[in-house]
């Protein structure tokens, strides 16, 4: 075949092609956009919204009944938006309302400003923790089941029966023997109360609605227990979740016999008589309870009960509770009493406040009793001393008066505030009421609010502490500007004189943000240095790298100004107290972070540069053989990022020369060295762009030292499939630079990295067949303006290309060669043009330089002849095994073959018809080729007319096989 294999390629008019080219329709401005939906109004109010559409009738109305009638519902466009945005505007259209939650109430008393306690058990329950065994002591409940199930087998007792029945069971539980489950890990602890809670409501949903209560009761009785005062809080949470669990049960139970009614509709006078008997029941039987702390903390979980009988019930209940806690002797377990009655007010009556005030007074009268003998002998025996004992009331304290401030009138704050003062002890109470108060209240008496707390004595609670609460306040809501100074000032005499570390840093994390925000890089870098100073003796920076590293967030997220935050002398040495490799990392990616996300800024501050190079080094200098995927990625990205921000403007010289500082310092990152070529590219475009291709001397001289720089730098990357992409960018852009030496042997380097990356098989990270046809097919292209060498021979590039896919060491299958070697056919048709279709400015492509020359063209036919040669052999190869895959692949490529066949070669000489009917038979002999297909190529034909006419004229069209 290959003596008769000929190829005559066309020629092409590219200027007369462009000026028979239809022009593109103008372009016209309009108001509607084609995906707005349209609202029809019917007569009836009806609003219906759809997506127009021009070819759409997608609204009727019928005169007789008003109902719309759709002819078409498109899946695609029935809906206006998609359903999460539709959410969206459903949310953003509605008037703002309160969710209820587990915890707290609808009410236009509280709103989204008050924080509510679901969102404060968390915290509670990672702070309050013990190493201390813990115990459950619970009652025996085998006799009072007995009763319990004889009980339900007599159906027919009367109601009064029922009831003495039940209360029986009661007095069997309270009289039963014990069951103590001893030295309970606090995780065993917190099993065994969530296990106590499936169980409550395994037993309710049984039906067993009085072991239930028992649970409930003796839950409730773990509250007096302070054997372990540091998990207290803790264990409120727990048991206070449990009572919640069974309230919720008992009024969701009664609730359910008010047909008609919801939690916020309930009519006293329309409740049924069977669901007041029965709440009436479930309110006897808790007042049966003869110990005081259990039938308080149960009544409260079931106050909600009582709207089912009088309006305002709960209210009397709440104030009789209130007037019940003072029974309770132990001021730390009264204290957190008052709390869960606050809870409860706050959620089912929240317009009532009355007994908030009562609950908090009632506490500064008990407040006292920290003093006394019975609460330090508790202490002493658990070795506390009173500051820590006192922290286990702060979040009751803090609950209460939160409560009582939400929405509350300044002179009612002020009134609690003065109690807290004369109160005595106060610096726990103060600082509760800072905590609780809002922030505008606080910020604005700030600096009287300093002085008070200066004022007191530290003995027992540490002011730091309330000075740490302050800062959270006046960073939320600023005081006034005048106060600003003279509050910083007086709270860092205090801190300078503090040389526990773990206070010092706690406070001065805190106060650090309020600098930052409000001040200049002066009192920032001099907070800074106070903070160095405090913290390198005996290395207590080791312990307390969290809080350095909220220091270092706190100035970035402030001060915006990069120039300010390295120009301070103490920043850098701040950063140098990271010892610790991988917390000294995460700090420099915070920086490096907060630089980049600033948006639309460049630097050419060398402060700014130099510190960044520091900051980028250390994140290079981390990663190792070792270092995972993403932390490479990471760091890449926060350095490319800034490298992408440095700009000198067109000082071009000085721009090259930091992107040599840069390719020193970070050489180990492929992602950041293609950054670096990337920039490097775009310098030497820009600078082209400036002199419109007119090169002066020093000009010339500054791209080709970019052209050198990435020469150089391309090689050092691991990735060979980067790198290609690299050299291609590269090559391109040094002919654009009119670089045509450098360009040569860019070319030529990425010839033989294309035969490196050929050799290693798909499966072993090779390409796959369709990204290496895409990519050597955009090579190919670039390769049509580089000029020959003429020490090298016609078209040498090309040949140094096919002899590596031709090579015998390659991974190629057959399919994926020929592929290639049609698109290198189609560019030998671009090469014999007397004009190429595109050029770069000064550079003379291969048209100029040989000016079709018949040598030049014998040479190109000689090497289409010997690809097509290559590519008829494959097609024409007999089957030698039943892989379906082959010969598939065998039809897709004479297809392929016979439409580069149309489009390239001059169809009016008969071999080329001949030539292109073998190709016709190839494709269609093994059945793979779609009829349809075929069908639409042969129309194709037929409308172009002439030799294409002929053509389509001669080919049959065969069935599928």
């Amino acid at each position: 075949m290959s003596s008769e294999t000929i190829w005559k390629p066309k020629k092409f008019n590219y200027e007369l092609l462009m000026q028979t080219r239809k022009p593109l329709s103008p372009l016209k401005s309009t108001d509607f956009h084609p995906l707005k939906p349209i609202t029809v109004t019917d007569s009836i109010g009806v609003k219906v919204s759809h997506v127009a559409s021009k070819n759409e009738k997608s609204v009727q109305k019928t005169s007789k009944n008003n109902e719309i009638k759709e002819d078409f519902v498109d899946p695609l466009t029935a809906m206006s938006i998609d359903p999460l945005s539709a959410i969206v505007m459903e949310t953003k259209n509605e008037p703002k309302k309160v969710e209820k939650t587990e915890e707290d109430s609808v009410s236009l008393e509280y709103d989204d400003e008050y924080e509510p306690w679901s969102s404060r058990k968390l915290a509670i329950l990672q702070k309050y923790t013990t190493n201390d065994r813990l115990s459950v002591t619970m009652t025996s409940m085998s006799k009072g089941e007995s009763r319990q199930g004889m009980g339900r087998q007599n159906q027919s007792s009367s109601i009064s029966d029922k009831l003495k029945d039940r209360l029986g069971q009661l007095d069997d539980f309270e009289e039963g023997g014990m069951i103590e489950m001893q030295n309970l890990s606090q995780q065993e602890f917190i099993e065994k109360m969530h296990q106590l809670n499936e169980t409550l409501i395994q037993s309710w949903n049984s039906n067993q609605k009085v072991k239930a209560l028992k649970i409930a009761i003796q839950c409730s009785k773990l509250l007096g227990d302070l054997s372990v005062i540091q998990f207290y809080p803790s264990k409120f949470v727990l048991v206070t979740d449990l009572l919640d669990t069974f309230g919720g049960l008992v009024f969701d139970r009664i609730l359910s016999l008010c047909n008609g009614m919801t939690a916020d509709s309930i009519v006293p006078e329309e409740v049924p008589d069977t669901a007041r008997e029965i709440c009436v029941n479930w309110l006897l039987k808790i007042a049966s309870i003869r110990e005081l702390l259990p039938r308080i903390f149960v009544e409260a979980s079931i106050i909600h009960c009582n709207d089912f009988l009088q309006i305002g019930e709960t209210k009397s209940v709440l104030n009789r509770l209130t007037n019940m806690t003072c029974g309770i002797g132990d001021p730390l377990i009264a204290v957190y009493v008052r709390a869960y009655l606050c809870r409860m007010g706050v959620r089912y009556a929240p317009k009532f406040k009355g007994h908030l005030k009562t609950n908090f007074y009632d506490f500064l009268v008990t407040y006292k009793q920290i003093h006394t003998h019975p609460v330090q002998n508790k202490m002493a025996a658990q070795k506390l001393d009173m500051a820590v004992y006192l922290d286990h009331y702060i979040p009751a304290v803090e609950w209460i008066l939160s409560s009582l401030a939400h929405k509350a009138r300044e002179a009612t704050m002020s009134e609690v505030l003065e109690k807290c003062r004369k109160g005595g002890n106060s610096l726990m109470l103060l600082n509760c009421c800072i905590s609780a108060f809002n922030a505008d209240y606080v910020s604005s008496r700030a600096l009287a609010l300093c002085d008070l707390i200066n004022q007191q004595k530290d003995d027992i609670f540490p002011k730091d502490r309330v000075f740490q609460t302050l800062a959270k306040k006046v960073i939320k809501s600023d005081p006034p500007e005048d106060d600003r100074l003279p509050l910083l000032n007086d709270v860092w005499k205090l801190l300078m004189k503090i040389h526990h570390p773990k206070r010092y840093i706690a406070c001065a994390e805190a106060w650090s943000e309020f600098a930052a925000k409000n001040f200049t890089k002066k009192e920032v870098s001099t907070i800074l240095g106070d903070i160095i100073k405090h913290m390198l003796p005996d290395r207590a920076f080791e312990q307390h790298y969290s809080q350095l590293t909220s220091v270092v967030s706190n100035v970035l997220q402030n001060m915006k100004n990069f120039s300010d935050i390295f120009s301070m002398d103490k920043f850098l040495p701040f950063l140098d107290m990271f010892h610790n490799e991988t917390k000294k990392v995460e700090v420099c990616k915070l920086v490096a972070s907060a630089f980049n996300s600033i948006p639309d800024s460049t630097t050419s501050d060398p402060i700014v540069i130099n510190g960044l190079m520091y900051i980028c080094k250390v994140m290079h200098d981390s990663i190792n053989a070792l270092s995972l995927d993403d932390d490479k990625k990471a760091a890449s990205d926060l350095i490319s990022g800034f490298i992408l921000k440095v700009t000198f403007g067109k000082d071009f010289e000085q721009q090259l020369s930091f992107f040599v500082e840069c390719r020193a310092s970070f050489y180990g990152l492929d992602s950041v060295l293609a950054t670096l070529v990337h920039a490097v590219n775009r310098l030497s475009s820009q600078v082209n762009k400036i002199v419109k291709g007119n090169h002066t001397r020093k000009t010339s001289a500054f791209v080709r030292a970019c052209t050198a720089y990435t020469f150089i730098t391309i090689p050092s990357l691991q990735d060979k499939q980067l790198r290609l992409l690299l050299y291609m960018e590269s090559g391109q852009v040094a002919l654009t630079s009119q670089c045509i030496t450098q360009s040569d042997a860019i070319y030529k380097s990425s010839i033989s990295l294309i035969m490196d990356i050929l050799t290693v098989p798909d499966k072993k990270g090779g390409m796959s067949h369709q990204n290496l046809v895409g990519f050597l097919s955009t090579f190919l292209s670039s390769l049509l303006l580089v000029p020959d060498n003429p020490d090298q021979g016609v078209l040498y590039l090309l040949r140094g290309f096919l002899n590596v896919i031709s090579n015998t060491e390659v991974n190629l299958s057959m399919y994926t060669q020929c592929t290639i070697y049609l698109k290198i056919l189609s560019m030998l048709t671009a090469y014999s043009q007397n004009q190429y279709i595109y050029h770069i400015t000064k550079v003379d492509s291969n048209d100029n330089l040989y000016n079709s020359d018949p040598k030049f063209l014998e040479e190109i036919n000689t090497l289409s002849c010997t690809i097509l040669d290559q590519v008829l052999g494959y097609l024409s190869s007999p089957r030698l095994s039943p892989d379906k895959q082959e010969q598939k692949n065998q039809s897709i490529c004479a297809t392929n073959l016979f439409e580069v066949i149309i489009a390239h070669s001059d169809l009016k000489d008969d071999k080329m018809q001949r030539l292109a009917a073998v190709v016709w038979e190839l494709a269609n002999r093994n059945g793979f080729v779609e009829t349809k297909g075929m069908v639409r190529i042969l129309d194709d034909l037929k409308n172009k007319g002439g030799e294409y006419l002929r053509l389509a004229n001669s080919l049959p069209l065969q069935s599928r096989a």
